[in-house]
């Protein structure tokens, strides 16, 4: 059995002040202290007071979120207060997830992961108190477990959902030893169980959709024109909003000073906070200096979106479009994941000049493996957005900054997406971008057809459930942040712009497999309403196949020495051969019909087609004596080996002190080299590896 190892373990990113008291909490519970454990601190602020506390209904974590475009910073509990028991082991739960290290993991689960996972086990909590269940070990016992696996099937969730339930059940089990609860047998796999649960049309993973064609341009057409019109008044756009800013302040300056003398009486905080806020900050329009459309007239004019009659209201929705477009444009040209997205400031922008060629990039960081500085490859037009987006919320950085007082404000002082609900608050940086892109699909048009609908179909071959409940012909395309990623990777792929490799460097993936992923449906929708020209592929097919049967011809009725398994397979038929090889039609008939295939390396032709084992790909030495008799080796082939085998013995003499595991990749090779020069009397230098003698570790 193995050792656990559950201990408390604070995030290394905390100063001391910020994280909570080490005390037992499991200890606390079990005795019942629930007085000293609702006390426990789950959070401090920068100057080390307590935003959330054990006892709270809801948890202020926003301190431990590292991500900035995190929508989710606080865990709500409220919903199981009715159920004391079952809410104590929940928050043991949470609390276990934040700060405890296991065998699984070497620190600290991230706060955006945990937030997304209670989701996930509040299912099953509410499972337990709609059972009169007590505590999450209910679960152990079959005829529960088979019980709640009924109730998940009735919930008719996709298959994504109940595995995200499914894994928080599977990470809770795993700090029963840290809980003090006894670990049973019990075990699943979470993919393969949501499979079995939901709805046969919903079992496949779901993708993100690629945006159609027609769409895409419509939607880029639409945002590039916009920065392009706003790109000459960019600083005249910044001035508006510094100068509409200052004015509500002029504004409130004269309602705090009515206030302070007694004019007003009626206007004071005892009306409520909510209400007086909103008097406050309505008397302050009013008070203000000038009028928010005398403003913009005086610095708009002449500016082609604006209309003979803008007011405030007119600004704020004009405002909201520019950044929509805006960020429509850094997305769609970069592939940039909205956590990276987030990450960008005013200058982030920069270009270089290669062989003559240049090249556009935004630098930022990413979190997804790590946090860290890295750069992505851009489109020309956005070095004008970074600038135009700069320039617009240039004074709300400078507000941002005049206050600042923690490290997260002066990091907020530098965000590029910022906005200001309301003159009366702060500045905050923009995290709704669903919403924002819901309202800049319709603005720009973006109505479904059914030629969209189709190819939709086409572009998104993994998806049909999702294009089954989110597009509607007639309707809006519901625009999403990553949507743009997708397709970006889609578009590559169908017009032949890139590859998955590329896509890889520029997505940042870590598995080429997840960059093929992303490409999905490229090849198909390039392929559509592509004719063969059945006789131009007639010709090739016969040009192969002759080919083919030449090759063999001529090693069947040859004289010359083959190496490789199936090679000296062939030697020893040529004075007895079967039937079927004697003749060049039988010969051509066996290519024709692919009874008799061939492909050809640098370093070994093959027989065995697809049925191939693929282990010359690790290293061609397999393919000298392959296990499948399928290798053959020509004299052609055999002069590659003698280089490969005098510039690996040059290598390894070059450096002595390579590791075992590069010593022997390349010994085989040399073996497999000496080998086949040896069957074609190929004089060579046989290669002897100095002796090491290595110290026991």
């Amino acid at each position: 059995m193995s050792k656990s190892t559950l201990k408390i373990l604070l995030p290394h990113d905390l100063q001391e002040q910020q994280c909570p008291e080490i005390l037992d909490v499991i200890a606390l519970h079990k005795h019942h202290q629930q007085k000293q454990l609702d006390a426990v601190a789950i959070c401090r602020d920068e100057s080390g007071n307590i935003i959330a506390k054990f006892g709270d209904l809801s948890w202020d974590c926003s301190r431990l979120v590292t991500t900035k475009n995190a929508s989710h910073r606080k865990i709500d509990f409220s919903e199981f207060r009715q159920y004391p028991t079952l809410l104590n082991e929940m928050k043991l739960v949470c609390y276990g997830w934040l700060f405890t290290r296991n065998l699984q993991y070497s620190a600290p689960t991230k706060m955006s992961t945990i937030i997304g996972r209670i989701s996930g086990l509040k299912m099953s909590y509410r499972f337990l108190s709609e059972n009169g269940l007590s505590t999450i070990r209910a679960l152990d016992v079959p005829a529960q477990w088979a019980k709640f696996l009924s109730f998940l099937e009735a919930q008719r969730k996709s298959a994504g959902t109940l595995t995200h339930i499914l894994c928080a059940i599977q990470q809770a089990r795993r700090l029963f030893p840290w809980l003090g609860y006894d670990v049973s047998d019990m075990s699943f796999s979470p993919i393969r169980l949501s499979k079995k649960l939901c709805r046969p049309e919903a079992s496949e993973r779901e993708q993100t959709l690629a945006i159609p064609e027609r769409l895409a341009d419509k939607l880029l057409h639409h945002a590039v024109n916009i920065v392009e019109t706003a790109w000459p008044y960019r600083a005249r756009l910044g001035e508006t909003e510094r100068l509409l800013q200052e004015n509500y302040e002029a504004g409130e300056r004269a309602v705090n000073e009515k206030i302070r003398t007694g004019v007003w009486k009626w206007l004071n905080e005892e009306n409520g906070s909510a209400e007086f806020r909103h008097r406050f900050a309505k008397e302050a329009v009013y008070l203000a200096p000038k009028k928010a459309s005398d403003i913009i007239a005086g610095q708009l004019s002449g500016f082609p979106d604006c209309p003979l009659i803008a007011n405030g209201i007119w600004w704020s929705k004009y405002r909201a479009n520019l950044l929509s477009a805006c960020f429509v444009c850094c997305a769609a040209f970069s592939g940039m994941r909205e956590s990276e997205l987030f990450e960008l400031t005013p200058y982030s922008y920069y270009s270089a000049t290669y062989s003559g060629r240049t090249f556009h990039f935004l630098k930022a960081k990413t979190h997804k493996m790590g946090e860290k500085h890295t750069e992505w490859v851009v489109a020309p037009i956005v070095q004008k957005v970074i600038k135009l987006v700069a320039a617009l919320t240039e004074h709300l950085r400078t507000q941002i900054l005049e206050h600042a007082v923690t490290v997260r404000e002066k990091e907020l002082a530098q965000s590029l997406w910022l906005s200001q609900g309301q003159r009366s608050t702060q500045p905050k940086r923009i995290s709704c971008w669903t919403l924002r892109l819901a309202n800049y699909s319709k603005l720009a048009g973006l109505y479904i057809s059914q030629e969209d609908y189709d190819e939709c179909l086409r572009a998104n071959p993994n998806s049909n459930e999702r294009i089954r409940n989110h597009v509607e012909i007639g309707k809006c395309w519901k625009l999403s942040p990553h949507q743009f990623r997708r397709t970006l990777a889609f578009f590559a792929i169908k017009n032949r712009l890139g590859n998955a490799i590329a896509i890889k460097q520029q997505f940042k993936h870590l598995y080429l497999q997840m960059s093929e992923w992303y490409c999905e449906g490229g090849i198909p929708s390039r392929l559509h309403n592509v004719e063969i020209d059945k006789e131009l592929q007639k010709m090739i097919d016969t040009a192969g196949y002759e080919q083919i049967a030449q090759k063999y011809w001529g090693w069947f009725k040859g004289s010359g020495v083959l190496s490789g398994s199936h090679g000296k397979d062939i030697v020893k038929m040529r004075d007895d051969l079967p039937l079927v090889y004697r003749n060049w039609e039988s010969l051509l008939k066996q290519v024709k019909e692919k009874r008799l295939t061939l492909h050809g390396t640098l370093h070994a032709y093959c027989k065995n087609g697809y049925d191939c084992d693929m282990g010359g790909v690790i290293n061609p030495a397999f393919c000298v004596d392959c296990g499948s008799h399928g290798s053959i080796i020509d004299e052609e082939q055999a002069m590659w080996w003698k280089k490969k085998h005098d510039s690996l013995s040059r290598w390894l003499t070059d450096n002595p002190g390579v590791s075992v595991a590069e010593l022997t990749h390349c010994m085989t090779q040399i073996r497999a080299a000496e080998k086949v020069m040896v069957d074609f009397s190929v004089s060579f230098e046989p290669y002897q590896p100095e002796p090491q003698v290595r110290a026991n570790e």
